[in-house]
């Protein structure tokens, strides 16, 4: 019995009201491959927090659920006014989630496509974002899934990195090399898409796609299919900025050509 009993602690439905230790649950805001996320209200510091926890059905694969709790526990020694602090890192029912701190604001699409920036903002961010992503990176960190949506600019206009849940930590091959070519298909760096190992270079890459979304409204490569955008991504050259916006100066041309170099 007890392999169905633990089944059925895997699979417990977090619902409005449901307390997870110190947390209550408030909604679930979001759900990608890699995480499923929740506000929710930390009853001890009385402060609201975004809880994201391990997809169920990832949870019975030990080299995912062990590489989701070392690269949480990794980036949660990161502290940096660009990254998102992760104050815990834990299980419950046997299933492992983070307690990170919950940031109002925009996220990056929404400046995107909503409401366009003028350069010199877009530059403004795109430093501070370059900024979180070199702290991470120094501290042996890869995200692999840079893009606009995981980014956020606070109500203080302060840009902040997301969700490491898709994090590579160095000296770790075996895990990290688990589920190596997730991510999100617009933003994956060549290397991504043919399943090679990855570094820092790869959220380089990532990141000139999310600077080119932010001044042009579109990605580089994305096209109508999921198959298309990956040959797009391994051999296409994206389109100069000039062709969707005007005053783009030479050197950010330049910046934003570089970081999509596919070698």
């Amino acid at each position: 019995m007890q392999p169905d009993d633990d089944k059925t602690k895997i699979h417990v439905a977090l619902t409005s009201g449901t307390i997870v230790l110190q947390y209550q649950i408030i909604e679930k805001i979001g759900a990608g491959g890699m995480g499923e996320v929740y506000l929710a209200e930390d009853t001890k510091l009385k402060r609201k927090v975004a809880l994201k926890f391990l997809p169920s059905h990832l949870v019975p694969n030990e080299d995912i659920k062990t590489r989701f709790l070392r690269e949480a526990q990794a980036v949660a020694k990161l502290n940096h006014p660009n990254i998102v602090t992760v104050h815990d890192v834990n299980e419950f029912n046997g299933r492992p989630f983070f307690a990170m701190e919950h940031v109002e604001g925009h996220l990056l699409h929404y400046f995107a496509h909503d409401k366009p920036l003028p350069i010199d903002e877009v530059i403004d961010y795109a430093v501070q974002v370059c900024q979180g992503i070199g702290e991470a990176h120094r501290a042996g960190v890869i995200h692999r899934d840079i893009k606009a949506t995981n980014i956020i600019v606070d109500t203080k206009g302060r840009a902040r990195l997301l969700d490491f849940g898709l994090a590579a930590v160095a000296g770790d091959d075996k895990l990290t090399k688990t589920g190596s070519t997730l991510g999100t298909v617009s933003y994956m760096s060549p290397e991504q898409v043919s399943g090679r190992d990855i570094d820092k270079r790869s959220d380089l890459f990532s990141f000139g796609v999310v600077l080119y979304e932010l001044l042009a409204g579109r990605t580089p490569f994305r096209r109508d299919s999921e198959g298309a955008t990956l040959r797009a991504i391994m051999q296409d050259a994206p389109e100069p900025l000039s062709r969707y916006k005007s005053g783009i100066p030479q050197k950010l041309q330049q910046i934003v050509d570089k970081l999509l170099e596919k070698d």
